[in-house]
């Protein structure tokens, strides 16, 4: 929730990048499915995601492709508070990391390093 509201267009993905369940760029394929990932137009901003089945419903060039879905949700979908993109990897941000020894219950952003770089702490005593 803290990457979301506070690195929600981080191009570089640094604070998603260091969840416990980080999304994946390399989710396993299956029948059916192509290997690019597409903006699901066909819904609304808020409630889409990007898609990768077969057949497209559009023609090559259309419309922009993405190697990862990540890659597709950043850039497609990098300002969607409601999280319906990224919610749909198949290693989705969580919400509610699981605790460990030393850490406290609040996330909150880094402001001591460059946004492009940082992400969400909850070390402490805040610093």
């Amino acid at each position: 929730e803290c990457c979301k509201a506070a690195y929600g267009g981080q191009a570089s993905g640094k604070c998603l990048s260091e969840l416990a369940s980080p999304p994946t760029t390399s989710p396993t394929m299956a029948g059916g499915v192509g290997t690019e990932w597409y903006p699901d137009y066909s819904s609304a901003w808020s409630d889409a995601g990007c898609l990768n089945t077969l057949p497209k419903p559009f023609n090559d060039g259309d419309r922009p492709v993405y190697a990862t879905q990540l890659e597709c949700c950043k850039a497609a979908y990098g300002g969607q508070s409601s999280g319906k993109c990224l919610s749909e990897l198949a290693s989705p941000p969580t919400t509610s990391p699981t605790m460990a020894g030393g850490v406290g219950l609040l996330w909150y952003p880094d402001y001591s390093t460059a946004w492009s770089d940082a992400g969400c702490k909850e070390e402490e005593p805040r610093s």
